[in-house]
């Protein structure tokens, strides 16, 4: 597996905070504290001195914490996620004399390790928060949320935080000494793909590039039926991009649909350039063309930038930042 050099493609995210009453099933809708609490909190606990912190470990792949900081201009976290993966296939070295390759020597109890740049933002709302995650490293949304529950147990053992973890029940009851009876409360965290872009306002703050009908088709490729053909595709062009709009798109392709030439055709790919004038893509189900899509950009770095780190990048982070504005607080 490996990065570009000079690329990242980011997907956006948001996170779900719940809370639940333990041991108290009567208690219906539990108090909360402020996920802004919450990760200030977490920062406290992902002090640089105990990084990295070991998010997921298995016989072959093991995700850890690399780096932890607040963003205080932005109002967001930065995290470095980097995962070791021993399957990964070894690096090649050629002797620049004599052309030899030779292995770089992975053992087997070695992995290839590549890192992920995460923002986090929360919100107005004290529930949520936005998520920003660079691909293309094997680390996913999943891995931020079990780091997120991992240091919601660690805080819940330390009586410093028990403002965020105890609450006064509901009923007002008082204990023996008169003081507020309280329940404990635990931490879910949900990370949803962020539905926040839809075929007109993408085409709207953005410009039309091409769009692929797909149609998936099996049938014989070659003489020995070894070679098949999966699916089939009619490629969609502009004459003048920037007149292309969603609404004209939705009724263009369900009128093509509808012919004889267009039966079968089930996906539609569309090319975009964001308002940042970058180039992306999305893949939508043509019988519900008027469906939100996952969010998603491409940052392009000033320079090269390697795909493991042992620290944030400020380059990543410089590129990634901007695109946090297209989200709503």
């Amino acid at each position: 597996m490996s990065l570009p050099l000079r690329k990242r493609t980011v997907h956006f995210y948001e996170i779900h905070l719940r809370s639940y009453a333990k041991g108290r099933a009567s208690i219906q809708h539990p108090s909360c504290a402020a996920l802004q609490d919450l990760l200030k909190c977490f920062a406290q606990l992902a002090t640089r001195s105990k990084l990295p912190q070991t998010i997921r470990r298995s016989p072959h792949l093991h995700t850890v914490l690399a780096d932890w900081n607040y963003d205080q201009a932005n109002s967001c976290y930065e995290l470095l996620i980097s995962k070791a993966n021993a399957a990964l296939s070894d690096v090649a070295l050629r002797d620049l004399a004599t052309a030899r390759l030779r292995k770089a020597g992975k053992t087997k109890a070695e992995g290839i390790e590549i890192s992920a740049h995460v923002l986090v933002r929360p919100n107005a709302d004290g529930r949520t928060a936005a998520m920003l995650l660079t691909m293309q490293a094997g680390v996913c949304a999943k891995d931020v949320v079990t780091l997120l529950r991992a240091l919601s147990r660690e805080a819940a053992k330390h009586r410093r935080n028990r403002a965020l973890f105890h609450f006064d029940v509901p009923s007002g009851a008082k204990d023996a000494n008169g003081k507020p009876e309280q329940y404990e409360v635990t931490y879910g965290f949900t990370a949803y793909a962020h539905q926040g872009q839809t075929l007109a306002n993408a085409l709207q703050s953005g410009e039309f590039e091409a769009m692929d009908l797909i149609a998936r088709q099996r049938t014989q490729f070659d003489t020995g039926g070894n070679l098949q053909i999966t699916e089939r595709s009619v490629s969609v062009q502009a004459t003048v991009p920037k007149a292309v709009t969603g609404a004209r798109i939705i009724n263009a392709v369900r009128s093509f649909v509808q012919s004889r030439e267009g039966a079968g055709f089930d996906k539609l790919r569309i090319h975009y350039k964001t308002v940042a004038g970058k180039k992306t893509s999305a893949t939508l189900n043509i019988n519900d063309l008027d469906a939100a899509f996952t969010l998603k950009d491409h940052i392009e770095l000033d320079t090269e930038v390697e795909a493991q780190q042992e620290t944030l990048s400020p380059i990543i982070l410089a590129g990634m930042k901007p695109l946090l504005q297209s989200v709503p607080s």
